[in-house]
């Protein structure tokens, strides 16, 4: 099966639900059906042969929802640029995306076309009548161009394929027990492949609702929550932590889980999920070259996924700790997390980082892990931390989830200087009244010695990427400067 069956089944098994919302506009199945063969049309004539890609680049809405469906059908390539990206950055992704045509806003077309871009067309430049197109989308073919994070070079394009992606978005669906009756609110940028598999491709395996809510403020999101009914939050850490922090987290809510993703979630979290609204927040493990998920937690997991543990490995893509050649190592025992199949097809324009990715005919993630005796995994951290962790007794996650237990924190971060010192940063609860000292003694009475931090720094918003994620890069220069 591939994306768009799974699309055309949604539409024909229920056209006047709701697919999908922002602030704007909100679509039916059918409505949303009829815009789809519209822009793939649209594609078609604009010059676009299968296995093209198309540039998009639109600050999140149903429209660019609906655009990067339009292309799945007319066998394209969606090449997301979040619309959030820097002047300094744009010619990279623009040059790295490669495609002849590039889909925007009015607002940004002239940012793309002095980035580079050969050819820019607004959303409403488009075309939406005309016969219709064959549909050129398959279990083979391209379906997204998804780039990493940046924070070990480059940002990479991973290419995934629809096949591989409709299994792996089946199985979290079903882990998940999204139901037709189901209202997912997305906080994440659709620009992430984490949206993809988290959010799209589920809902529309149940025939749910999306709503986009990406870059709202938190007391928005918690209004459209109660409004529509959102049954399912999907978000990153620190998201997650401002909604549970939230005035409206003491008020009757919809919602029955929250699903979180992109980094290591802090246990404290989860707890407060559970003590303050009543439902489980399960946490995900993925990478953009997976297109899915490593690993899962489950709503009933219980006490292993409060101590710090994702859940267990979803059937299409297991996870092992091991290395080459898949020596998984024994339960306990830290290692290599890397999966044996059902990765990306490569790394756009880098060969050579792909060989490196895939050395042995696994998918190396880069990430350090430990499994339990029932396979529950836990991220300790990147495998560059490797030596240093051995060094000092423990991994900076360990440090950083101390910092959550304390009651004022909101949000931690503990990042490494350019001399290898341990530097910790955190965000405050509204009303709280604690020093950094407090905090970084309350702290180091939790981890051994070699994790005590150089400093800890109280700060008045915990910088972030466009993404929504905490930006460690940018805290890492901080305190090395």
């Amino acid at each position: 099966m591939d994306a768009i069956q799974v699309f055309e089944r949604a539409v024909a098994r229920a056209p006047e639900r709701i697919f999908a919302f922002d602030a704007d506009i909100s679509v039916t199945y059918e409505q949303a059906h009829q815009r789809v063969e519209a822009f793939a049309r649209a594609f078609v004539e604009a010059g676009l042969s299968p296995e093209d890609t198309l540039g998009l680049c639109a600050p999140d809405s149903v429209p660019l929802l609906l655009a990067i469906i339009g292309a799945w059908r007319a066998g394209l390539l969606p090449g997301l640029i979040d619309a959030r990206t820097d002047e300094a950055s744009l010619p990279y992704f623009v040059q790295d995306v490669g495609s002849k045509l590039i889909v925007t806003t009015e607002e940004a077309k002239d940012r793309l076309l002095a980035a580079g871009a050969n050819e820019v067309s607004t959303f409403d430049e488009l075309p939406t009548t005309g016969m219709p197109v064959a549909n050129e989308h398959g279990p083979d073919a391209p379906l997204y161009l998804s780039y990493t994070s940046g924070t070990t070079g480059a940002p990479k394009g991973a290419i995934l394929r629809s096949g591989p992606v409709t299994l792996g978005t089946a199985c979290i669906a079903a882990r998940l027990g999204i139901r037709r009756d189901d209202v997912m609110l997305a906080t994440t940028p659709t620009a992430s492949s984490f949206q993809l598999v988290a959010a799209l491709m589920p809902a529309l395996h149940a025939g749910a609702s999306l709503g986009l809510v990406a870059g709202r403020p938190i007391d928005e999101m918690w209004a459209i929550a109660k409004g529509r009914r959102a049954t399912v939050l999907v978000a990153y850490p620190l998201t997650l932590a401002d909604v549970v922090d939230a005035p409206a987290a003491i008020l009757e809510h919809p919602f029955r889980l929250a699903l979180s993703g992109g980094s290591p979630l802090a246990p404290r979290i989860k707890r407060d999920y559970l003590e303050k609204l009543g439902i489980p927040l399960l946490e995900s493990y993925g990478q953009s070259e997976l297109g899915g998920f490593m690993a899962l937690g489950r709503p009933d997991d219980g006490v292993r996924t409060l101590e710090g543990y994702v859940g267990r490995p979803l059937p299409d893509r297991p996870s092992l700790i091991g290395g080459v050649g898949v020596d998984e190592c024994p339960a306990g025992e830290v290692g290599e997390v890397v999966v044996p199949w059902g990765y990306f097809a490569g790394y756009r324009n880098k060969p050579e980082a792909t060989e490196r990715a895939l050395e042995g005919g696994v998918l190396h993630t880069g990430d350090l892990g430990v499994a339990d005796e029932d396979g529950y995994l836990k991220v300790l951290g990147r495998t560059i931390e490797a030596g240093a962790a051995s060094e000092r007794g423990g991994f900076l996650r360990q440090l950083e989830d101390a910092y959550y237990e304390h009651p004022s924190v909101r949000h931690a971060a503990v990042v490494t200087a350019g001399d290898g010192a341990i530097e910790a940063f955190v965000e405050l609860r509204d009303g709280a009244q604690v020093t950094a000292q407090e905090l970084e003694r309350f702290a180091s009475d939790r981890v051994v010695p070699g994790l005590h931090p150089r400093r800890t720094t109280i700060l008045a918003a915990m910088p972030r990427s466009f993404s929504g994620k905490a930006d460690r890069l940018t805290l890492s220069r901080r305190s090395s400067g």
